[in-house]
């Protein structure tokens, strides 16, 4: 029982780096919204470009696939998804734990047999859901939080460019043409940042969370408890006890009663 404690722990204990705070100010403090940040913007640059590549590819090869010519180009696009979710799972590593690869093993057989046994893989059907379908929903969430974000951010520096505006701006329902508006916008930012802080972490994690359950291995809901269950212990040793190799009872002889 004392063996296994450090795999429960390595497995379920892992921190979360952008578990935020209960605390506004000590998540300003942490690394969590910049990791945030990073996460989230670096979506907005390799998201399209693998989510056009990702597409093309697949929707010429199933044109294709009417000929010869299609079936070495499916393997290869099975090939091209995986590779778009291996950059994503290393991109988790910004926000998250890592997670690993779960494609089954395909042996060597025909080329109709590896097209199958590849697309019919979950794992690639995952990528698929992840890459393609996902694409804009999660650009979108990236994108508003990022807005949202980066706007409050620039009210707080906004005395330092706000004379670049000609004439002042109008930054929302604050005309900032002065050194004091500027500064009351500021205010008005590092209040808002409180509150923008959780929405960019929270948006992250929402990403990341969508990536892990797309992108990594399945896993048995009932693992942990049937690992426990195995393991030497309490529970083991009660199971056992419950059916004993009881002694055979000799019955009692006709002679033996009558006496």
């Amino acid at each position: 029982m004392t063996g296994s404690t450090p795999d429960r722990l390595s497995a379920g204990s892992t921190p979360d780096p952008l578990r935020p705070p209960l605390r506004p100010l000590a998540l300003l403090r942490s690394a969590a919204p910049w990791r945030a940040t990073a996460y989230l913007a670096s979506y907005l640059v390799l998201g399209p470009v693998l989510f056009a590549f990702c597409l093309a590819t697949v929707v010429v090869c199933f044109v294709l696939n009417i000929t010869m010519l299609g079936l070495p180009l499916l393997i290869g696009a099975a090939a091209l998804l995986r590779g778009g979710a291996h950059i994503e799972r290393a991109r988790l590593r910004l926000v998250s734990r890592p997670v690993e690869a779960a494609y089954r093993t395909v042996e060597p057989m025909g080329i109709r047999a590896a097209v199958k046994a590849r697309w019919t893989d979950p794992a690639t059907l995952r990528d698929l859901s992840y890459l393609i379908c996902l694409f804009v929903p999660l650009l979108v969430l990236d994108a508003v939080a990022l807005v949202i974000w980066v706007t409050s951010l620039a009210l707080v520096v906004v005395p330092t460019w706000y004379w670049a505006v000609p004439d002042g701006g109008a930054l929302g329902v604050l005309q900032v043409d002065s050194l004091p508006a500027a500064f009351a916008a500021a205010l008005v930012g590092c209040a808002l940042l409180l509150v923008t802080c959780y929405v960019v972490t929270g948006a992250a994690r929402l990403h990341a969370a969508t990536a892990r359950k797309l992108l990594g291995p399945r896993t048995d809901p009932l693992s942990a408890a049937k690992r426990l269950l195995a393991e030497p212990g309490p529970l083991s040793a009660a199971t056992g006890s419950a059916n004993p190799s009881a002694p055979s009872v000799p019955s009692a002889s006709p002679t033996g009663m009558n006496a």
